[in-house]
């Protein structure tokens, strides 16, 4: 006969918390002490002393695992289950557990590489374990298992397949992460130094980061090491490499004398150069550019916010929390307000012929090249792989005539023509233009409701004025998402022309015929581009018009 069992009491499961608790209090000064102690010793450390390190923090693991466990428990009431939160231990299981070993390792490289590998698989099992056990915190845990993955990654100097392999685990977990939490730019952080050594993708997701709606500050300094090498005349011989296009490092480095407020005529060197390449650049990489061209576009965005600068005017606009919690109908109305006797004025337009060392003239220059940019790319009216890109614009244009006070920072330096002319080329004969004028939020009949470029500008400040709530309920994996059938045209297309129509509702820079089933740009429009031609100073080469298809 089995032994008779009896149900875990409340009482009971409080007294296994507590006695696990002051276990674990007494394992985790132990540890703190211990590596406090030998962080800063400079003899190596020798094969027992690694031993007792790597069991004493494998003990800490297992006593935070039973602690979560215990406090997780069915009968426990709503003080214990609380108590994870209250004593702080998703933390202090990261930082005391693992983090501060692995950077005692890390220092004590090459002669502990043994140990950290053998321990980071110690902490990926357990996490992976409270993964599975105790969901509550599957934030938390993802995000660990991303950032052991990229500790795995970092150590892997010989095996080139083996670092790739941990730089996609550790991707494929920060994806997961920034899935549960698009507003945290801290994860996009992540993402950004995965991104190695490709200087567009770690630009994108590093100015992503900073003007995400929970921007990562330390991201500032972070970016810096993209940017260095490409500013420091001692490395110019060096910096344009064979395996890397130049147009796209041109870029990237003329992001960097903006990001800096370095010279404006070094600026201007740069957009020249990038904007006279990028026709033919886009025409080489062909499909990639649908990934390239969004990675582009909304850095420059980034950009027309200051790269979230502590004193840029336009991220705030879109911080209120008055705005946030009114709703899109209200929104509208007040903006179609606004634009009821609309000035032909760009605000700070004036500012950018006195160079770069203010926000307001970074700004005004970032508009400059943005859609400079985008008229470059407008002139590509039978490629289709810079439709992504052109999504992208629209959907910032319509986010931003949503806030009137941002728009009027921008809107002379649109090429709303030239959009007008790229958006009648989308209008087929069995185009249900009067569906997609006054429909909804377009939603695909089949397959995923996400388009590629959704998951990239998912989370930037801006873009939450884009999407329905609950867009994003139902999302494919990391996998699938650069994944492109031809069917994909279709609903892009829509969108493009949905928001299009929408931006022509408030009668300002563009309006649609319905009968002759056609946009075109407003007088004020016109009168906005006269504005602009004054202060045109990033020039386009011939070489960009004729070579354009």
């Amino acid at each position: 006969m089995a032994p008779e069992t009896h149900p875990m009491t409340e009482e009971q499961l409080v007294h296994e918390v507590e006695a696990i608790y002051a276990g674990l209090v007494i394992v985790e000064i132990g540890c703190i002490r211990t590596v406090k102690k030998l962080y800063n010793e400079p003899e190596e450390l020798t094969v027992l002393q690694w031993q007792d390190l790597t069991a004493e923090h494998r003990v800490l693991l297992h006593q935070h695992f039973d602690f979560f466990l215990a406090s997780s428990h069915p009968v426990a009431n709503k003080s214990l289950k609380t108590l994870a939160n209250t004593y702080s231990m998703p933390t202090r299981l990261w930082r005391h557990g693992i983090h501060s070993f692995l950077e005692l390792l890390r220092k004590k490289l090459p002669s502990s590489l043994g140990h950290m590998h053998e321990f980071i698989n110690i902490a990926y099992k357990n996490i992976t374990s409270l993964l599975e056990s105790v969901p509550d915190y599957k934030e938390t845990w993802i995000e660990c298992l991303g950032d052991l993955a990229r500790y795995r990654m970092a150590i892997e100097e010989k095996d080139m397949g083996q670092r790739e392999l941990y730089t996609r685990i550790a991707r494929y977990w920060y994806t997961k992460a920034a899935d549960l939490n698009p507003d945290v730019g801290r994860v996009q952080h992540h993402l950004a130094v995965l991104a190695r050594p490709n200087l567009l993708q770690q630009l994108f997701y590093y100015t992503k980061a900073l003007t995400s709606v929970q921007p990562f500050t330390e991201a500032r300094k972070s970016i810096l090491l993209l940017f260095g090498p490409l500013l420091d005349p001692a490395k110019a011989a060096t910096k344009y490499s064979e395996h890397y296009p130049r147009a796209l490092t041109v870029f990237v480095e003329a992001h960097g004398v903006l990001f800096t407020r370095n010279d404006a005529f070094t600026f201007l060197r740069l957009a020249e150069k990038f904007l006279s390449e990028l026709d033919k650049h886009a025409r080489l990489v062909g499909p990639l550019f649908r990934e390239q061209g969004v990675y582009i576009t909304a850095s420059n965005y980034a950009a027309i916010f200051d790269y979230g600068h502590d004193d840029a005017k336009i991220p705030s606009m879109f911080n209120q929390d008055g705005l946030i919690q009114t709703g899109t109908f209200e929104i509208l109305e007040q903006a179609c307000k606004y634009r009821q006797n609309p000035a032909c004025v760009q605000v700070g337009i004036e500012h950018r012929v006195d160079g770069i060392s203010s926000s307001e003239q970074v700004a005004s220059m970032a508009s400059h090249f943005a859609f400079a940019t985008l008229n470059v790319l407008l002139d590509r009216s039978e490629d289709r792989n810079i439709l992504p890109s052109v999504h992208v614009s629209l959907a910032f244009l319509w986010c931003m005539a949503m806030v009137p006070e941002s728009m009027t920072r921008i809107q002379a330096d649109v090429p709303w023509e030239r959009l007008a002319t790229y958006l009648n080329t989308l209008i087929n004969p069995d185009t249900d233009m009067a569906g997609i004028e006054n429909g909804e939020f377009p939603a695909q009949e089949s397959g995923l409701r996400q388009l590629p470029e959704d998951f990239l500008i998912h989370g930037l400040s801006w873009s939450r004025m884009y999407y329905p709530l609950d867009f994003f309920s139902d999302m494919a994996e990391d996998d699938e998402r650069s994944i492109e059938l031809p069917s994909v045209m279709v609903p892009r297309t829509k969108r493009c022309l949905w928001l299009a129509s929408k931006i022509a509702k408030f009668n300002c820079w563009l309006v649609y015929n319905a009968k002759d089933c056609r946009f075109c740009a407003t007088k004020f429009a016109h009168d906005l581009a006269t504005l602009s031609q004054k202060y045109q100073i990033i020039r386009r080469t011939d070489s960009i018009i004729s070579s354009s298809i």
